[in-house]
């Protein structure tokens, strides 16, 4: 028998047709998931303006993940954000 058991904590939400799943472990209980998946439908929705579709999600998801990289980063001025995410890519090198 195996000892070396992995004990993780799940904590998922369906946000429209999109669901979103969290892992963690030991210090990274439900509760502090529960907070990450919190902010994570925060981003999506002022994102997409509502409850996404598939196919919204998909359309914005660039958008969703620049939102999300300024949040980790401890950018949380919303302003901030959509101004950063309404920028053009370069188109050169």
């Amino acid at each position: 028998m195996n000892k070396n058991v992995l004990l993780s904590d799940i904590v998922y939400m369906a946000l429209g047709d999109v669901s979103v799943y969290v892992v963690g472990k030991d210090e990274y209980d439900e509760f502090a998931l529960a907070e990450v998946i919190f902010v994570i439908t925060l981003a999506v929705k002022d994102e997409c303006g509502k409850l996404p579709t598939e196919r919204l999600f998909l359309d914005k998801y660039r958008r969703i993940c620049l939102s999300l990289d300024e949040i980790i980063w401890k950018n949380t001025d919303k302003d901030r954000i959509r101004r950063l995410v309404r920028l053009k890519p370069p188109t050169e090198f």
